[in-house]
């Protein structure tokens, strides 16, 4: 865009159009490429014949920048009233938005009032990263300074050009306005499937959607400006002001568990302080997130951990684990040791109690077993705390990935030592009576001699 700033009385000249497109027809300029620069001062005439000029133009396509915006006398209606393409803000305002606080919200208001007009707003006299940065965030698409490009001559104009190109707009730029934001917000509470409230600096509700006050069981038809301490009135709510009382003094809290017992939901709820760019306080921010489900689940998981503890605990037999390599990682408690102690611990209690004989012949096999991944079994003796062996029978079964390799094993350890004694008996039965049945058959009949 070639832009130019004209004054009020060259509005008031009514061949200013006709003479305008006499030069750009001289210089081939067409006129969509043509911007004029208008301050404040010019829009407080309240003559028709300027305001007929600004339309004239606009017409023709040439663009209008209302420039030196929040300097002067401009009313809003005029800014609306007439076709503007784009506000420019005063660059006095961006050199004071990163240290003075009115700065800053005049130069954030008046972004907003360009976006939710549709109006391209520039910023003027940028001169620092953090100044972009900040205008940036803002959704300011448009700047001019120090920091982006110096005055030059035509020549360097031009070597410019050829070097970056000309700009085409691809649209819009972010719309970060108040109205915007406004929408987002109010779709995003109503959607939200989790809660969310907003208090301000003195602990008044400033939104809330009924997910929270479902969930952490607040009976208010209008939260709307109401202060925390009255929303949590009720006894059981005096946890939950605690918290944002915490939060609020400068507190940083996880996220903590909130139990509603009057409709039986549990909420993970979190609360965080929320500074502008100043570092100045200006509420606090809160969501509210249904875990019933899962606090469910996990006393169910903790209820069958401890019955499963116990069952062990009662058993005769042992049940143990191990890796896909081999190494054993949990080994189970017997009635007859110490509950109290470690897998680690009642593993190496089992290996030092195994006949040293069969230590080393079961280590062998077992690690014979693992490349094969067929059902592991041994038997083996072992010195109980009686002081007396018993002869114990260990067996495991691999388990499989979706992949078909091994990932774990799982072992179960009985003790054989009455059924083997049981197995001599009845073999020594069967011996005896084998015997028996040999001496009848060899033995000389009455009548014999």
């Amino acid at each position: 865009m070639l832009a130019f700033n004209l004054s009020p009385g060259q509005f008031l000249d009514p061949t200013l159009l006709t003479r305008t497109l006499e030069a750009l027809a001289r210089t081939e300029l067409p006129m969509r490429r043509l911007r004029f620069e208008i301050t404040e001062t010019t829009l407080f005439t309240d003559s028709e014949v300027a305001h007929d000029t600004l339309r004239a133009f606009k017409e023709a396509g040439a663009s209008l920048s209302l420039d030196d915006f929040g300097t002067g006398h401009s009313s809003l209606t005029r800014l609306q009233a007439l076709p503007f393409d784009e506000i420019k803000i005063d660059g006095s305002f961006v050199r004071g938005m990163g240290t003075d606080r009115s700065s800053f919200r005049i130069v954030s208001a008046v972004i907003g009032l360009g976006q939710s007009l549709g109006l391209h707003v520039l910023a003027e006299g940028i001169e620092t990263e953090e100044q972009a940065t900040l205008l940036t965030r803002l959704g300011c698409q448009f700047g001019q300074g120090y920091l982006l490009g110096r005055p030059g001559s035509i020549e360097q104009a031009r070597e410019h050009l050829e070097k970056l190109g000309v700009w085409v707009d691809g649209g819009s730029g972010l719309d970060n306005s108040p109205f915007q934001r406004w929408h987002q917000l109010e779709t995003l509470y109503q959607a939200a499937p989790v809660g969310l409230c907003f208090l301000d600096e003195q602990l008044r509700v400033v939104s809330v959607n009924a997910t929270l006050m479902k969930l952490l069981g607040f009976d208010c038809s209008d939260p709307s400006g109401v202060h925390l301490t009255q929303l949590c009135s009720a006894p059981e709510h005096m946890a939950l002001f605690n918290l944002v009382n915490a939060v609020a003094t400068g507190s940083e809290l996880e996220p903590s568990e909130y139990h509603n017992r009057a409709n039986g939901r549990t909420s993970l709820v979190s609360f965080q302080q929320v500074r502008s760019e100043f570092g100045e306080f200006l509420g606090i921010t809160g969501e509210a997130i249904d875990i019933t489900s899962r606090v469910h689940a996990e006393r169910s998981l903790q209820e069958n951990a401890e019955h499963f503890r116990h069952v062990i605990r009662l058993s005769p037999n042992i049940p143990w684990a191990a890796t896909a390599d081999g190494v054993v990682d949990y080994m189970g408690p017997t009635f007859e040791w110490e509950p109290e102690t470690t897998s680690a611990q009642r593993h190496e209690r089992w290996l030092n109690r195994m006949d040293p004989a069969d230590r080393v012949r079961v280590r062998t096999e077992w690690l014979a077993q693992l490349g094969n991944a067929q059902p592991f079994s041994t038997e083996f003796r072992i010195l109980w705390p009686d002081s007396g062996w018993r002869l114990v029978r260990s067996q495991a079964f691999p388990q499989f990935d979706t992949f078909g390799a091994v990932e774990r094993w799982y072992g179960l350890i009985v003790d054989i030592t009455a059924e083997r004694h049981l197995e001599q008996r009845i073999t020594d039965l069967e011996a005896r009576l084998d015997s028996v049945t040999k001496a009848q058959r060899t033995a000389p009949q009455p009548g014999q001699a």
